[in-house]
């Protein structure tokens, strides 16, 4: 990547430029205000002098104001003022200073003007007109290269000070653009070791709490999840082709056998079998395809309040007479009045599922229970037994595909039971747990949103 494509790079240009306009627009700001202000003051000291003349004439007439004028000289100083007064005809009747004020119209006001000194220097000076009693006309020039001194000196300082904060900002954006492609360069060399070399356990190095090592984090949890779900991926690919092995076997047995017999019988009763041994495996697909649906939020789900106190009961009555069958006591406790909002036909396949699996591993003799009731906005459901329970490392995989415990590899199933109705249940913004019950066996936990 080309230095000019750097979006540091870019950033820290784009900051310069900005601060470079920002400090010529504060420069002329505050070069016109001081010019400014020191223009007035410079003319409100010629106004009090005006005054003081004024006020000298109108008590002691000539003689008080040329001595007003000569101690005006002494206390500023003849190089930076100059006054010049005129008679009736213009003529001058008494001028004192270093400033040559012309011989010019009379003016009102204040006017700026480029004066010679008597040295032959020029000055820039203020020059203002005034009347003295009721003929004379008076003239007082103050020179304003003090002012203007100071105005050069306060634009060589900004300018300084401008160009070496210019600098650093250049050296600091060098720095932060190297440092920063420098981090970026990392997070893009350690992607493509990861897209190269497929091996999603690797993780985006965590330095410091700033920006990038959020985004490292970020990154870091997404590769978990990656990895996870590939995983998955896998491990449901070994258990399809594991646990499909045996009947696709079976099924090949079977129509071998049935081709070399030639008895119309023994050809219905393999088709038989071939037809129950495919409705298993397109039942396992079809939970496959359900909970993937569910889980990636793709499942059309029409909803609606439903009262799940009566659903529950419901589902208590289907299945007391099968645990009856198989030597099991299940009992029911459910609260009047439990309403969700959800689909009734996925909900009750998520009871089904936890009641199916307590009458099918819990052994005869032993007792299953029910009970559900609201709490605050929540309606839990526990569904459990005092059977042997499930081990605590089992407890989070067993909800994962294909997934049983060692003792029910014999029994029929597909392991998708526990699978689909975690899904369902997230489905409807829901949870599911397993906990030791206090009867000794498991304790599955639904919370579910109240309607």
């Amino acid at each position: 990547m080309k230095l000019s494509d750097s979006a540091p790079l870019r950033l820290a240009l784009g900051l310069l430029l900005t601060f470079m306009g920002g400090a010529a627009l504060l420069f002329f700001f505050l070069d016109y205000q001081l010019a400014a202000t020191l223009t007035r003051e410079i003319d409100k000291s010629l106004a009090e002098e005006v005054k003081l003349l004024q006020a000298s004439y109108r008590e002691d007439g000539k003689a008080g104001l040329y001595r007003a004028i000569q101690n005006e000289i002494e206390s500023e100083g003849s190089e930076s003022h100059a006054f010049r007064i005129l008679d009736p005809q213009n003529r001058i009747t008494y001028q004192a200073g270093g400033i040559a004020i012309p011989m010019a119209a009379p003016f009102s006001g204040i006017q700026q003007a480029r004066l010679e000194t008597s040295d032959n220097r020029k000055h820039t000076v203020r020059v203002i007109s005034f009347p003295v009693g009721k003929e004379m006309t008076g003239f007082v020039a103050s020179s304003m290269e003090p002012a203007l001194g100071l105005i050069a000196n306060f634009r060589q300082t900004f300018l300084v000070t401008a160009g070496m904060v210019t600098l650093f900002g250049l050296a600091l954006g060098y720095w932060l653009v190297w440092r920063f492609r420098g981090r970026i360069e990392a997070f893009n060399r350690h992607t493509q070791l990861i897209v190269q070399s497929g091996d999603l356990s690797s993780r985006m190095p965590v330095m410091g709490n700033d920006e990038f090592s959020v985004l490292a984090s970020n990154m870091n949890a997404m590769l978990e999840r990656i990895e996870k779900l590939v995983k998955g991926i896998r491990q449901v690919s070994d258990n399809i082709a594991h646990d499909l092995r045996t009947p696709l076997t079976r099924l090949r047995a079977e129509v071998q056998v049935a081709l070399h017999q030639g008895d119309p019988e023994a050809h219905q009763a393999a088709l038989q079998r071939v037809h129950d041994e495919l409705e298993k495996m397109q039942s396992i697909f079809s939970s496959l395809l359900a909970i993937s649906r569910a889980e990636s939020g793709g499942m059309p789900v029409k909803r609606a309040v439903v009262d799940f106190s009566e659903l529950l009961n419901e589902l208590l009555e289907l299945y007391i007479p099968s645990a009856e069958e198989q030597g099991l006591v299940l009992l029911g406790e459910v609260a009047d009045g439990l309403l969700i909002y959800g689909n009734r036909q996925l909900l009750a396949q998520v009871i089904s599922n936890l009641l199916d699996n307590a009458l099918k591993y819990v052994p005869s003799g032993c007792e299953v229970r029910l009970h559900a009731q609201r709490q605050d906005s929540q309606l839990r459901v526990v569904v459990e037994d005092s059977g042997p329970g499930i081990p605590a490392s089992m407890r989070e995989k067993v909800f994962e595909r294909f997934t049983r415990l060692d003792p029910s590899r014999t029994m029929a199933g597909s392991g998708l039971g526990l699978s689909l109705a975690r899904a369902f249940v997230e489905l409807h913004h829901g949870t599911i747990a397993i906990t030791r019950s206090p009867l000794g066996g498991s304790a599955f936990t639904l919370d579910l949103p109240a309607a």
